[in-house]
């Protein structure tokens, strides 16, 4: 997913459901909903390949937690 779909969707959401605002933002472990946790940290760009993210490297990336 883009970040301006994924921005896009967050937007919506809230424009439909104003209180969303205010709510905890989680994170799913998997797509099956074998875990879940609470997102701590802000938004960071870096770089994605191979199941790894590094800051330090070319940007390709925005990191969600």
């Amino acid at each position: 997913m883009k970040l301006k779909e994924f921005t896009d969707n967050l937007l919506r959401i809230m424009k439909e459901n104003p209180k969303t605002a205010d709510f905890d933002v989680v994170a799913s472990k998997d797509d099956e909903g074998n875990g879940f946790s609470l997102v701590h940290f802000d938004p960071s760009i870096g770089h994605y390949i191979d199941n790894e993210f590094r800051e330090e490297q070319e940007s390709n990336a925005i990191c969600i937690n």
